[in-house]
């Protein structure tokens, strides 16, 4: 009798084991599940979908009127160069295949600067100033202060363009064009005598227009170009000689006292093509880039 009570008070022990360890394995099994789902929720709300990059149209590009206001101001910046009274300068802009601001010198930069000058196209006429020699000899001056040259300047290439005060290529000769400036430093202005080229005719670089073209802030503008040089041979014979190049790739000529028939649209296949560049700034002004011969 004490046996088979025993045996009860076993199996019931036994009985009680087995469902406590099944009522622990539910109560783990229930956490285990809710961590998942807890996992899966906060993965679920975690995920972001993927920022799309905005899609970068390209500018297209878009023909200028030849004759528009932007076009007109732009192309007589480049010009002052063009003519024999640049000395040193004459086609400058054309002396290579390739040319930005990095690669103009800081005489080059002055000339420039001296092109941009409101009185420019009248020989400075309202910069000239009497002034007197070491030896005393009354002279008449040209005369610059470095801040117009560097108004010219930035005008040009952008402000505050960095440059050396130096004097020009030709000022240590008596040339007649703009080319012979010198920098006087104690009263920190350029001079120069005011001699005119007045001899008849003279050289200079014909050039045509021939494309304008604006890509968003780059504005581009196309010349052909030809060289023009006279042979005055006498009175009754002046040769008008045309080049593709500063004095040789010779293309065409014209006695101009008897055949007046020279037009630069008559031989725009056989000329190069030069390619100037401007790039619009933040003060919605545009500035030279670079200028580039072109096929």
């Amino acid at each position: 009798m004490a046996k088979e009570k025993i045996m009860t008070i076993k199996y019931y022990i036994l009985v009680g084991l087995l469902l406590l360890s099944l009522f622990v394995a539910l109560i783990y099994n229930k956490k285990v599940n809710h961590l998942k789902n807890v996992t899966k929720v906060t993965k679920t709300e975690t995920k972001t979908e993927a920022v799309k990059p905005e899609e970068v149209v390209p500018a297209v590009p878009e023909d200028l009127p030849l004759d528009s206001d932007i076009v007109k101001e732009l192309g007589a910046k480049v010009h002052g160069f063009d003519t024999v009274k640049a000395g040193s300068y004459y086609g400058y802009f054309y002396k290579q295949d390739y040319l930005d601001q990095k690669g103009i010198s800081d005489d080059a930069k002055i000339a420039i600067g001296i092109t941009q000058n409101p009185n420019f196209s009248s020989d400075f006429i309202n910069a000239t100033y009497e002034a007197v020699a070491p030896d005393g000899t009354k002279l008449n001056v040209i005369i610059l202060a470095k801040e117009e040259i560097d108004e010219g300047i930035n005008s040009f290439l952008g402000p505050s363009t960095a440059y050396q005060t130096v004097n020009l290529a030709d000022a240590e000769t008596a040339y007649c064009g703009f080319s012979g400036f010198k920098f006087d430093e104690t009263r920190n202005v350029y001079m120069n005598n005011p001699i005119s080229c007045t001899g008849f005719p003279q050289d200079y670089i014909d050039t045509k227009l021939i494309k304008a073209t604006q890509i968003g802030d780059i504005l581009e503008l196309t010349y052909k170009i030809a060289y023009i040089k006279y042979d005055v041979l006498s009175a009754d014979s002046v040769i008008k000689n045309v080049y593709r190049n500063n004095g040789y790739n010779f293309i065409e000529k014209h006695d101009i006292l008897i055949d007046n028939s020279y037009e630069i649209d008559n031989i725009l296949n056989k000329l190069d093509s030069f390619k100037f560049t401007f790039k619009l700034h933040s003060n919605n002004y545009f500035y030279f880039e670079k200028v580039e011969k072109i096929k």
